[in-house]
């Protein structure tokens, strides 16, 4: 699967922490250790899922009484003989970017995902089409090996290089030894770990290296047994409902009486009732749980009170420290950034106090100076202090002007889609609901759009439901200036 003349040209994609750096490394010294020359270079991306560091490598066969040879520093479209991916969008960005050939490059990647930063920050369903990916590799690739290695490293406690390295050794691109990137493994930290990730991953590159994607098999949801006070009171109630709603009832509920209190977690199931009522279909109830979903969600909105008591949750530390692969015994600081704005601050206070902080504008010069972008050191004593008595507030939330605000907003959308006629202008109405997305800006920009449709169809009240579907999607970009009038104008030719 190589050539034996001229050079050999690997292109890898890693994300920061996985270990990029140290593959490459272990690639130069087996080339060495087997009579090859091997140069690279590395273009450095950023930290973690904001994009990936691209390593650059040739190999070329040493001969006697042969210079160094002076190699190319960067990877040129349509010349890569071995690409490299940790991840399946990774083999994506290789595939757009021009790197494979079907007449020359073997592509290996590893097939799970990591959603990236514009993925979660999308308004919308933003994640790339995994499936997608594959069939573009099958399709662009002499040779597409692919697995699952990250499911493989985690199981054997080490990071995603040692099963790369596998990856590439079992596919047979390069023309080094198994026991070459054996013997170099032994040699280094954490042998043990990655010599059993290289070993499986050498296996299932060696046999084919095409993972068929298997969907996680999951048991249909069961309520589970009394076991507190709490689960006496709520339980019962909740296997009265319809049985295709029993999971997403349980883990509103759980999630409104953490937010709030049992009484918020009773107002929410009496406005599901009364849906389930005008549900049409009451075997599927899938009007139902797209309302009671979304109302759940919307009802637990992130203010100042919420983020607090998020951030002081007893297992939060523990979830960091297996994100960094940090011992418990390990110290850890944690700095995070945030931008507190008038808007949040007024959200804080009573509706009148509120209201006549944000309409002064004094109180907004000098908020100008006192808030605004900040790091803070929150594994400190003293900052989570002032947590507890942020989210201590949420006892007064229902008296504040953000509470008022957000009410409101819930109380229109929910009649809207509780009053609408047909079961798919309802569907549509209630589909609304997941555009309330973020905090701040982006926030402000959903709810403020989401409140424009709901004008447009008050005074448009025959709207169907194709007409409720093209504004949402419309309104769902970001970049674009939203206006429902626009959106509906048909196009000079139509017309």
């Amino acid at each position: 699967m190589f050539r034996d003349d001229g050079t050999i040209n690997m292109v890898i994609a890693a994300l920061g922490g996985e270990g990029g750096g140290v593959l490459t490394n272990w690639l130069i010294a087996v080339a060495e250790r087997s009579g090859w020359w091997c140069q690279s270079t590395s273009l450095a991306g950023v930290a973690q899922r904001t994009g990936a560091t691209i390593y650059y490598l040739e190999f070329m066969r040493r001969k006697e009484g042969e210079h160094p040879p002076v190699m190319s520093l960067f990877p040129a479209q349509g010349d890569i003989d071995v690409a490299v991916a940790s991840e399946i969008a990774e083999a994506g960005r290789m595939i757009s970017r021009g790197f494979i050939s079907p007449d020359k490059s073997v592509l290996i990647a590893s097939d799970h995902r990591v959603f990236g930063i514009t993925e979660k920050s999308a308004t919308g369903d933003g994640s790339v089409d995994r499936e997608l990916i594959l069939e573009m590799g099958e399709r662009y690739a002499r040779a597409f090996v692919h697995f699952d290695m990250s499911e493989i490293v985690q199981r054997h406690g080490t990071v995603i290089s040692g099963a790369l390295l596998g990856a590439i050794a079992g596919s047979g691109a390069l023309p080094f030894e198994a026991d070459c990137f054996r013997s170099l493994l032994s040699e280094r930290g954490s042998a043990g770990a990655n010599l059993a990730a290289f070993d499986e991953s050498y296996r299932r590159a060696k046999s084919g290296g095409v993972g068929e994607y298997v969907p996680e098999e999951v048991s249909p949801f069961t309520l589970p047994a009394v076991s507190s006070p709490l689960g006496a009171r709520w339980l019962p109630r909740l296997a009265d409902l319809p049985e295709v709603l029993h999971e997403m009832a349980y883990h509103s509920v759980n999630r409104l009486i953490d937010y709030q209190d049992e009484a918020y977690a009773e107002e929410w199931l009496a406005r599901l009732l009364a849906v389930i009522d005008r549900d049409a279909d009451q075997e599927s109830c899938s009007f139902s749980c797209e309302v009671g979903r979304h109302l759940a969600l919307w009802m637990t909105f992130e203010d100042i009170p919420r983020v607090a008591q998020l951030k002081i949750r007893p297992d939060r530390e523990a979830m960091i420290r297996s994100e960094v692969k940090a011992t418990p015994d390990q110290p850890m600081t944690l700095a995070e950034f945030f931008h507190p704005r008038i808007e949040e601050v007024a959200a804080l206070l009573p509706r009148r106090w509120g209201e006549s902080l944000l309409k002064s504008d004094i109180a907004r010069r000098w908020s100008a100076r006192l808030l605004g972008p900040r790091t803070l050191r929150t594994d400190r004593i003293s900052m989570q202090l002032i947590f507890r008595c942020l989210a201590g507030l949420r006892r007064f939330r229902r008296s504040t002007l953000g509470y008022a605000h957000e009410r409101n907003m819930i109380d229109r959308w929910y009649n809207a889609a509780l009053l609408a006629q047909g079961q798919d202008r309802s569907m549509a109405i209630a589909a609304l609901g997941g555009m309330i997305k973020g905090y701040g800006e982006t926030r402000h920009r959903t709810t403020s759009r989401l409140m424009q449709i709901l004008d447009y169809l008050e005074r448009s009240p025959d709207s169907d439901s194709c007409t409720i579907t093209a504004l949402h999607r419309a309104a769902m970009n970001p970049d674009a200036v939203f206006d429902p009038s626009v959106v509906l104008r048909p196009s000079p030719e139509l017309a």
